[in-house]
C-alpha cells in the first residue's frame, strides 16, 4: 500500500496534478502526522494509556483546491479495514436513522449506543464535504464528536468552511458552538490556502453545452466527468430539505450527475434546487428532451433549476435536444423561458466560466 508522498509524487509524474506549493507542504505535514498516528508508540499509547496525539483532522480551503484528493490520500495509505470514508451528509442520515431505531428499542442514551457501535467497527473516520446546514444535525454533533474521540475513532474532514464559520447564522446557533470549539481544541485545523482552482483549470477548454442527443455526446460528457473528477469513483449522496430527501445517485469531488427527469420530473421546488446548487460545484444536466406545451411542469421546474445554479454561480455541464432557445417554444411560460434562455447562453460563454470562483 503507497505511503501519502510516494502516492502524492505519483499524481506529480503522471502529470494528473501539478506541483503546487501549498498542496505539497500539506501533504508533508500529513505524511508526518500519519507516520506519527500510525507507527508503533502510538498505537502502544492508545493501548495501555488511552492517549492519542491527535484526534482528529479539519482541512479547509477553496473549492478546487485538492482537499479531497489529499485526502484520499491518506485514506488509500492507511493499512488498515477499520477505516470508512463517506460524505458527512450521508453519515448524519445514518446516525439519525440509527437514533430513531434505538429510541425505538426504548435504550437508554441512545446517542452513546450509537458512538459505540460506530467505534466497534471503526478506528479512522474519514468526511468529504463538511458542512452543516440542519439544526437536528447542529444539536448532537458536539456530543457524538465527543464520544467518537473518546473512543479513539480518528476523524479527518474537508471543508470549504472554517470551522468558525460553519453552520454560520443557522437556527439556535449557540448549540452547536461547543462544537465548532472541540473541533478547534482536539483537531489539528489545516488550512489550505492555494489560489489556484484546479477544478476550474480544467474547465477552462471544455464544451459545457451540447445541442444533440446521440452516443457521440453522450461520450463526451463521460470524458468531461472523467476528467474532472480524475476518474474517482462514484458516491450516493442524500439531500435532506425540511424532511424530504433528495438523492443523489452519481457524484464525485463536487461534481453531480443528473437526468433532466431526475431533476424536473419530480415535484421539486425552488428550496430543493437551491440546496442541490449549494451542495456541488459542478452540476451535470443530462437529455433534456424537447417541452412540449404539456409539459408546463416540467418546464417551470427547469426555469427554477437553473435560477438556483445560476444565482449561486454554478458551472452546468448540458447535453440536450436543441438549443436553449429550441427546448420550449410555444406555452403559457413562453415569457418566463426567455429568461431562462438568456441564462443559458451566459453560463456557457468563456467569461462566465472564467468568472467561476466556488
Amino acid at each position: 500500500m503507497p505511503n501519502i508522498l510516494t502516492s502524492y509524487k505519483d499524481l506529480l509524474d503522471k502529470d494528473i496534478i501539478q506541483f503546487d506549493e501549498n498542496q505539497n507542504a500539506t501533504v508533508q505535514s500529513l505524511s508526518k502526522l500519519f507516520h506519527s498516528e500510525t507507527n508503533l508508540l502510538t498505537k502502544i499509547k492508545k493501548l495501555i494509556f488511552k492517549e492519542r496525539v491527535s484526534k482528529g483532522i479539519y482541512l479547509w480551503g477553496n473549492a478546487g483546491s485538492g482537499k479531497t484528493m489529499i485526502m484520499d490520500i491518506c485514506y488509500d495509505s492507511l493499512k488498515t479495514n477499520r477505516k470508512k470514508r463517506i460524505h458527512f451528509q450521508e453519515f448524519m442520515i445514518d446516525v439519525h436513522d440509527s437514533l430513531h431505531l434505538i429510541r425505538n428499542n426504548k435504550t437508554d442514551k441512545p446517542l452513546i449506543k450509537v458512538a459505540e457501535i460506530i467505534s466497534k467497527e471503526i478506528d479512522y473516520l474519514f468526511f468529504d464535504e463538511f458542512q452543516v446546514n440542519d439544526i437536528a444535525d447542529a444539536s448532537i454533533l458536539a456530543r457524538l464528536f465527543n464520544l467518537l474521540f473518546n473512543s479513539n475513532v480518528f476523524i479527518f474532514s474537508t471543508s470549504n468552511i472554517i470551522p468558525n464559520n460553519l453552520y454560520k447564522d443557522g437556527l439556535q446557533r449557540d448549540r452547536f458552538i461547543p462544537f465548532i470549539k472541540l473541533i478547534e481544541k482536539d483537531c489539528i485545523n489545516i488550512e489550505l490556502s492555494t489560489k489556484k482552482d484546479y477544478r476550474k483549470k480544467r474547465l477552462k477548454n471544455i464544451n459545457n453545452y451540447f445541442s444533440s442527443l446521440n452516443d457521440k455526446t453522450e461520450k463526451e460528457i463521460e470524458k468531461i466527468f472523467f476528467d474532472l473528477t480524475r476518474g474517482a469513483n462514484l458516491e450516493k449522496k442524500s439531500i435532506i430539505v425540511k424532511g424530504r430527501e433528495i438523492t443523489v445517485s452519481k457524484h464525485a469531488k463536487g461534481c453531480a450527475r443528473f437526468n433532466f427527469d431526475d431533476l424536473c420530473g419530480k415535484a421539486y421546488g425552488s428550496e430543493d434546487y437551491i440546496n442541490i446548487a449549494k451542495s456541488f460545484d459542478i452540476i451535470f444536466i443530462e437529455n433534456i428532451p424537447k417541452l412540449s406545451p404539456e409539459k408546463k411542469n416540467e418546464v417551470k421546474r427547469f426555469i427554477m433549476l437553473i435560477d438556483a445554479l445560476y444565482d449561486n454561480s454554478k458551472i452546468t455541464v448540458i447535453s440536450a435536444a436543441g438549443e436553449p432557445e429550441d427546448i420550449y417554444q410555444k406555452g403559457d411560460l413562453e415569457f418566463e423561458y426567455k429568461r431562462c434562455v438568456s441564462r443559458l447562453h451566459e453560463m456557457r460563454s468563456k467569461e462566465y466560466v472564467e468568472s467561476y470562483k466556488n
